[in-house]
């Protein structure tokens, strides 16, 4: 048995229940707030996700997984409100975020042991004044992996190898993968304690059974966001990793957000697609933020189901896999 931190404190991982790996409360990109027309309502945000883990505690949800970087406004008190409120076990992380949208500067020029030290301290002494610890480490990279992505992994493979705690990952566009997994690898981490997330873009299942097969969980963590790949790609793939003996391997998550604080959409958008784009916005927000959080349960799920997949399958996948990936 072991320990998984939450929010209001450390569980056993007997005790984590269905569990999505991969979701967020809110996100706030670096610079939103100097915005004039930023204007983030706390307690409207802490409603809505209340409101949103109720939900998924109807569909046997007991634990949600908020890897948010600390660069992309990570807020540790505001989820221990939506936990205390909502009764929804909820575990924070450390870690920073991808080199072409995070990574301050400061952190930028520090080399990777001077990053591991931070996150060790946050990891062991709690998150500033908060004493909110995080119960994972965040890393990601870019299409290709940049330099900056990588002495930061290496940073977090330190981390991990030195406080025991389970690493996810950010995949840009799916890349990348084996990359980070050769990292973590390489500075001691432990590949079986690893989610390489945002599977389900790339349609190279040589390299997808790849993850699975050098130890780590592979991520269809996306699940919903069509504006990036089909869920029937999505779907495909997970019974594709499933017949081929990897059932242990999946974990299913959405990443999505309860509430997005940055109050113009956050991505450039190509020149020339402004109008189209402009008609697509609603639904684009509808995949990052406004739908309920059930989705995986009421449109993924049928997928699978229609695929083949015993409801057994995917309740392990929910449940047996991230136990394992936190050390249970």
């Amino acid at each position: 048995m072991a320990t998984v931190q939450t929010v209001r404190g450390p569980i056993d991982s007997d005790d984590l229940g269905p569990t999505l790996v991969h979701e967020h409360v809110r996100i706030s990109y670096p610079g939103d707030q100097l915005d004039p027309s930023y204007s983030f309502d706390r307690a409207a945000c802490i409603d809505t996700a209340v409101e949103r883990m109720a939900g998924l505690a109807e569909h046997g949800v007991r634990t949600f997984v908020d890897p948010c970087p600390i660069d992309l406004g990570r807020d540790p008190e505001l989820l221990a409100e939506v936990a205390r409120q909502s009764g929804m076990q909820i575990v924070c992380s450390t870690g920073f975020y991808l080199e072409h949208i995070g990574i301050p500067y400061y952190w930028r020029v520090r080399s990777a042991q001077e990053i591991a030290e931070f996150y060790v301290h946050e990891i062991n002494g709690g998150i500033g004044e908060t004493g909110i610890k995080p119960g994972c480490i965040k890393i990601a990279s870019g299409d290709p992996p940049g330099e900056h992505d990588r002495k930061v992994i290496a940073g977090a493979a330190m981390a991990a190898a030195e406080s025991g705690l389970t690493v996810i990952s950010h995949c840009e566009n799916s890349a990348g993968g084996d990359v980070q997994q050769e990292i973590l690898a390489e500075n001691g981490a432990d590949l079986s304690r690893a989610l390489i997330g945002h599977q389900g873009q790339s349609t190279d299942m040589d390299y997808i059974r790849g993850i699975a097969e050098r130890g780590s969980f592979v991520g269809y963590d996306r699940c919903g966001y069509e504006l990036l790949a089909p869920d029937d790609q999505r779907a495909d793939q997970v019974i594709a990793l499933v017949d081929a003996g990897h059932a242990d391997k999946v974990c299913l998550s959405q990443d999505h957000m309860c509430c997005l604080a940055s109050p113009k959409f956050p991505y450039p958008v190509p020149e020339g697609f402004e109008e189209m784009f402009n008609e697509m916005l609603p639904s684009i927000y509808d995949q990052m933020y406004k739908r309920p959080h059930t989705f995986l349960f009421t449109d993924f799920w049928p997928k699978l189901e229609a695929r083949g997949m015993e409801r057994k399958t995917f309740d392990s996948v929910l449940t047996d896999n991230p136990k394992r990936l936190f050390g249970g």
